[in-house]
């Protein structure tokens, strides 16, 4: 099998991409669903994760560099299997939409690429021997090595910044894809070297060393007051990545102590959707009304579906409780439908936290309930790959009121409500989860029908969306998409049993 990797579309108005970080090298296995690639438009970052088992065999695109969306970042196939019908098909595209990327990988730089990744250093010789006998010139450089600048592998991007802070790019260790260097690896280099102007201890106290570390991961550790000294790096060349500081600041003993003074003191935070330590902008679902400080950050857009599409949701809703024996209430649906147009809205699945637009790959969606307490939620993970039976089942533990039952330790991405089943006065929102999706089935609509008037069911969709991520655009784009997608509900409801058998 395999596949051309691509940069995503992480909105409707991103027009470029730049890849932050490989989280695995050249030659590198990754599993379904693990982690690709981070890439970051004008305001979101984005995970590309994997479609199946696979090594990263190419990478077209290396960090710091950037393209529009659609266009071939790299390719995933077996370690063994032939990808030179795939490598074709991404070059053919990158002649257009990226043509300097396109003639940095020329054939000759591919065959010893997939010699490498495969291991086979015989291939790899001939590869170089085709490009002239140089092989020192075919392999990459470590960045450390001796040499004019012109002679090692660096990004486009990162040559450029190295003039501009007067780097020296022969004294750069690169954390890219097979050694290059990356503007990351510069500016660390030049911050490095700053530091060390500034403050000449402010090498690793425990070995001597510089520590190694993005820019993203420095600051925000500095955000986190988490001391990089006691980080393990998990990035390129044992680097520490923004995630391993954001994983040290949650496993840090303070932090759970925190959490557990707050919940003894009767904090006011909501414990059912943010089971994890992780910082968040706020705790748990709930409702906001005027006057509320979060009623600047969120906004909220409605849409009134349109006959055709209120109606097909309704058939499907009974023609699902007919057909299975669980009980099916339309909330179940929603979460099938919000999961099908989140694939083509990904942008509305994720977080904002610290500043950060995070838009995940991975599908979490909460249910949300009412409750003499206020609203209550349950997680149902990875909802894109579950059932309609298994959404059935999540749902219950919400209406169970069992607090045990009604608990995830995944963090909501999204958040569905059916506003017939909960308080419908306020805004709902589920930080840091940038939108919450509610739907109101209960109103009518009259329709004249000769000398009478027949009513018909009238579905209005609110959508609550963070402003600092997303856009109006964006949102009202959701919503016709969400009705679009209404009309074939009994197809999606299907669908998600697909290859259960």
């Amino acid at each position: 099998m395999g596949y051309v990797i691509k940069m995503p579309k992480l909105g409707l108005e991103m027009e470029r991409g730049i890849v932050l970080e490989w989280t695995v090298d050249e030659g590198e296995g990754v599993d379904e669903g693990g982690v690709l690639v981070e890439v970051e438009s004008e305001k979101s970052i984005g995970e590309v994760d994997a479609r199946e088992d696979g090594a990263l065999r190419h990478v077209y695109v290396e960090e710091g560099e950037e393209v529009p969306p659609g266009t071939p970042i790299g390719i995933l196939a077996a370690p063994d299997a032939d990808i030179s019908d795939l490598r074709a098909d991404a070059e053919a595209e990158l002649e257009e939409e990226a043509p300097e990327i396109a003639a940095a990988a020329g054939p000759d730089a591919g065959a010893a690429s997939d010699a490498a990744a495969a291991g086979d250093a015989d291939a790899t010789s001939e590869a170089n021997a085709a490009d002239g006998g140089d092989a020192a010139a075919a392999q990459p450089s470590s960045g450390g090595a001796s040499g004019a600048p012109e002679d090692l592998k660096a990004s486009p991007r990162a040559r450029k910044r190295a003039e501009e802070l007067e780097v020296d790019l022969t004294t750069v260790e690169g954390t890219g894809p097979m050694g290059s260097i990356t503007e990351a690896d510069v500016e660390a280099a030049a911050e490095s070297a700053a530091e060390a102007d500034a403050d000449p201890t402010a090498a690793d106290a425990t070995n001597g060393e510089e520590i190694k570390a993005s820019p993203r991961a420095r600051k925000r550790a500095a955000e986190l007051e988490v001391d990089l000294t006691t980080v393990e790096g998990t990035g390129p060349m044992g680097s520490i990545t923004e995630a391993d500081v954001e994983d040290a600041a949650e496993s840090a003993p303070e932090a759970e102590t925190t959490a557990a003074a707050g919940a003894e003191a009767g904090s006011e935070a909501t414990a059912d959707v943010e089971i994890s330590a992780a910082p968040t902008d706020a705790a748990g679902v709930r409702r906001i009304e005027p006057g509320d400080p979060l009623t600047d950050r969120y906004y909220r857009t409605t849409a009134v579906a349109a006959p055709a599409a209120a109606n097909a949701l309704f058939e499907a809703t009974e023609a699902v409780r007919t057909a299975f024996e669980d009980e099916v209430t339309m909330t179940d649906l929603l979460v099938v439908l919000a999961s099908a147009t989140l694939a083509d809205h990904p942008v509305l699945n994720g977080t904002y936290a610290e500043s950060t637009h995070q838009v995940r790959e991975r599908q979490n969606i909460a249910l949300v309930a009412g409750s003499d307490d206020g609203p209550v939620s349950v997680v149902v993970p990875d909802a894109r790959n579950r059932s309609l039976s298994e959404i059935v089942e999540a749902r219950r533990a919400v209406d169970s009121d069992d607090a045990d039952a009604a608990t995830s330790d995944e963090r909501a991405t999204f958040t569905v409500a059916n506003a017939a089943e909960t308080e419908a006065n306020g805004r709902l929102v589920d930080p840091p989860s940038v939108a919450t999706l509610e739907i109101d089935p209960t109103g009518q609509r009259a329709v004249p029908n000769g000398d009478d008037v027949r009513l018909r069911p009238l579905v209005v969709a609110t959508l609550t969306y963070d402003a600092r991520a997303i856009g109006g655009n964006e949102a009202a784009a959701f919503l016709e998409r969400l009705f679009d997608r209404a009309e074939r509900a009994s197809e999606l409801v299907l669908g998600s049993y697909r290859g259960r058998e």
